[in-house]
């Protein structure tokens, strides 16, 4: 519904990636090949859109590419952690989350807007639509200095010597660096399949936001390890990340119109001008975090046979 580069994430086409690759071409790879290749291409992706030293303006789609780049470094950083010297992952997960927090801060009201754009009638109240507009903007306007600030400080210079780091192919592995990804592979996907599950079965129990937000990040994580994995494996792989992929962007619309509705339900309590508008905007957004969630069932179901069927392959 919203333009994929606030809501979704760049396509890794990775279907049509593993229909190129087939398992024996992994024969003189260690899994550590893999994970230094994959990291490389998202350290990439994060300095082509947000290195301190470019003079081309970043725009809203560039805030989001950088996000989502230290967003996938972080998590296969910590799906195959046992790969990597531990102290060394563990402060670049820290670093990159610091400023991928400002960075999503960013991205998140730079979709409210959009929402609020998309869901106003064409003659709906200037005078309140301005004061609703200007409401995002000053805090969005705050953001954006913290995120300018956070650039200059000594930290953001730690983030990109993780990054420099990742670039060069050279993290620091552990001597299980050296396995072979087709018998190795499968004990790592299966952390996250394994935390999705849990993850699922306290949503069914409790779908709180909190239960929601944790199987959208295990889905994630699932996601990214599976996306590494197709190259090795193929289809299985690519299907259960596509169908992982479906249920991030499913609880992830969710979130954003739960985010949506607080923001909207606090400017009708603190500016008057636009309280009717905002009001209408806040039943519209109930609907659709209620609506995200309907089809939510179908897509756990769908993973988990796109699970078994991956299972099944690694021991094909």
């Amino acid at each position: 519904m919203f333009d994929s580069y606030l809501t979704g994430e760049p396509s890794d086409n990775v279907l049509l990636a593993a229909d190129a690759a087939a398992p024996d071409t992994a024969v003189d790879l260690q899994i550590g090949d893999l994970l230094a290749d994959a990291l490389r291409r998202a350290a990439e992706s994060f300095l082509a859109h947000d290195h301190e030293g470019s003079d081309v303006p970043r725009d809203a789609e560039d805030l989001h590419a950088a996000r989502v780049a230290l967003r996938r470094i972080r998590s296969l950083l910590r799906t195959f952690r046992a790969v990597l010297e531990p102290a060394w992952a563990s402060a670049a997960r820290a670093d990159m989350g610091w400023f991928s927090q400002l960075l999503g801060e960013v991205r998140n009201l730079d979709v409210l807007t959009l929402r609020i754009t998309l869901h106003t009638e064409p003659d709906a109240d200037p005078v309140a639509l301005e004061s609703l507009y200007g409401a995002v903007a000053m805090q969005r306007s705050d953001v954006t200095f913290r995120l300018a600030y956070a650039r200059a400080m000594p930290r953001y210079g730690t983030v990109l010597n993780h990054v420099d780091r990742l670039v060069d192919a050279e993290p620091p592995f552990t001597d299980r660096a050296k396995d072979d990804p087709r018998m190795a592979m499968g004990q790592y996907l299966r952390r996250p399949w394994h935390s999705v599950r849990e993850a699922t079965r306290r949503s069914h129990a409790s779908p709180t936001e909190a239960h929601l937000h944790t199987l959208r990040i295990r889905s994630k994580e699932l996601r990214y390890a599976s996306e590494l994995a197709a190259g090795v494996f193929g289809r299985h792989a690519a299907r259960l990340a596509t169908t992982a992929a479906a249920v991030q962007d499913r609880l992830g619309d969710h979130r954003d119109a739960l985010a949506a509705e607080a923001f909207l339900t606090r400017a009708a309590s603190e500016r008057f001008e636009c309280a009717f508008i905002a009001g209408q905007l806040v039943v519209i957004e109930r609907l659709d975090a209620a609506r995200s969630l309907q089809g939510l069932g179908n897509d756990l179901a769908a993973l988990k046979r796109r699970w078994k069927a991956f299972d099944r392959s690694l021991g094909a």
